[in-house]
């Protein structure tokens, strides 16, 4: 045994955990214990919410706004009574933690081979450079990632997100850990690079003797990996209660969005190429593709939210309005996003009712009409008003996403893009807002163009799909049948 984590408790005094009825504090994680073992993988799941990150950030006292209480032994010694000077030195060296969200975690401003080298220069100050580049190449052949090895100057936003995942790994692996916690380390990956990142898992675990603490909300993953299993929180409903695509309920079918000859290039290559598709009033689409294939540059691309840059050519057109005007103010109304990390979308310093309300604010609409509309629409997404006060941070993985739809679909658009709007989220809270946008658009005039690697999301809200492999479109049609040849030409076992 590595850690023996006994009875920890952890409690947050902010609004969103708060008992507002009896002003008594409630406990996210109550009298939980477990054991971490070398070689071994032990799976943590639970519904969103339930502490899972909570537990992960305690074990290296990274949790500010909260009160832990109970032992986290390691190396003799209780990781929660340590000093900051002590744990400094554990964090990164003994123990490392890989988080939920590459694209968060790593920084824009920074190249990767520099990023890797800061996490071994800060416990090992003085190693050569010739001991340091040999290092940062064993760390890159480690986590399959030899292409960089030539690309010194390399950002992260010049990989995929499961290249990302890889040097996040590689951080994580840079000063031979005893103990490696992993987040989600899997969301919004398609299944090929999920199976990827978790057979490279499974094999450092092997051989480097590894104590893996995995953090997840699916189960596919924990059956493929684990050797212990411990659930906390709510039991998850593995049964779908998410309605199946609805008829269209448009009876015009008007076309709302033309695209012809789409192609979006860098300087060196395309990124996407002579797209051409249209979307009708009341018919979602759906966006299918491997990471990396172009589904976030194409939605954005679509906004006009691309950086300067890149160019896009071809034609773009909303309700027969030709391309984006500059300032476009109406148009930008009728059309929103959600983006596919509400936790990195959200400003962190505004509260939830201030999120939301920016773009009514931005409309110039009265302050009592706002504050009724922001009341609606909590309750509409079926959002506990108590969190109206409450910072991003101070709320799970799923009221994110809630208050990130509640943005988009105040000022009543016509069109929402979903960029992999559940992919971070446990299967019952999946399921919820899956069944919420359903309800949504069976009462009110909307379209919805959803973008996702996960087939069962896709297949329950779109009625045509389209699939994009390496910046093309190879497919277009009915949801059905366009899946099942997605299943047969990118899926492998």
């Amino acid at each position: 045994m590595i850690l023996s984590i006994k009875n920890l408790n952890i409690a947050y005094e902010n609004i969103a955990y708060e008992n507002i009825a009896s002003g008594n504090k409630k406990n996210i994680v109550e009298n939980f214990n477990c054991q971490l073992h070398a070689g071994k993988i032990t799976a943590l799941i639970g519904a969103s919410g339930s502490g899972k990150s909570s537990i992960a950030l305690a074990i290296l006292n990274l949790l500010n706004q909260a009160k832990i209480d109970g032992e986290i032994i390691f190396d003799k010694q209780n990781l929660l009574k340590l000093s900051q000077q002590k744990l400094t030195k554990i964090r990164g060296k003994n123990i490392s933690l890989i988080f939920q969200d590459a694209n968060s975690a790593l920084n824009p401003l920074h190249k990767i081979h520099q990023q890797i080298i800061e996490a071994i220069t800060i416990h090992q100050s003085k190693i050569s450079k010739i001991f340091l580049k040999k290092r940062l190449f064993e760390l890159l052949k480690m986590v399959e990632l030899e292409e960089l090895i030539a690309r010194p100057n390399c950002y992260p936003h010049q990989l995929s997100g499961g290249q990302k995942q890889r040097v996040m790994i590689a951080i994580a692996l840079a000063n031979n850990p005893q103990i490696l916690i992993a987040d989600e380390p899997t969301t919004a990956l398609d299944s090929r690079v999920q199976n990827e990142i978790l057979n490279l898992l499974k094999n450092l675990t092997k051989n480097f003797n590894l104590a893996v603490l995995l953090i997840t909300h699916n189960r596919k993953v924990v059956a493929k990996l684990a050797d212990q299993i411990i659930e906390i929180g709510s039991k998850i409903n593995h049964s779908s209660n998410v309605n199946q695509p609805k008829k269209i309920n448009d009876s015009n079918h008007k076309t709302i969005i033309e695209i012809k000859n789409l192609s979006v290039l860098n300087k060196k290559s395309f990124l996407n190429q002579n797209i051409t598709f249209n979307v009708k009033s009341g018919c979602n689409l759906g966006i299918i593709g491997e990471s990396g294939s172009g589904k976030t540059t194409l939605a954005l691309a679509l906004l006009n939210l691309l950086r300067s840059t890149l160019q896009v050519n071809g034609e773009i057109k909303f309700f027969d309005q030709k391309n984006w005007q500059k300032n476009n103010f109406e148009l930008r109304k009728l059309v929103q996003i959600i983006f596919q990390d509400p936790f990195s979308s959200l400003n962190p310093r505004m509260i939830a009712k201030d999120i939301i309300s920016e773009g009514l604010k931005i409309s110039k609409i009265k302050k009592d009409i706002i504050e009724n509309q922001v009341v609606e629409i909590f309750k509409k997404l079926h959002l506990n008003l108590d969190l109206l006060n409450s910072y991003p941070h101070q709320l799970s993985g799923g009221q994110r996403q809630r208050i990130a739809i509640a943005r988009a679909l105040i000022i009543n658009p016509q069109i929402l893009i979903l960029d992999e709007p559940t992919s971070a989220l446990d299967f019952a809270t999946q399921s919820e807002i899956l069944a919420l946008l359903n309800e949504i658009q069976a009462h009110q005039k909307i379209t919805y163009i959803i973008i996702s690697h996960d087939l069962e999301v896709v297949e329950n809200i779109a009625h045509e799909v389209a699939i994009i492999s390496q910046g093309k479109i190879s497919e277009i049609g009915k949801s059905d049948e366009v899946i099942k040849k997605y299943q047969k030409l990118f899926i492998t076992n």
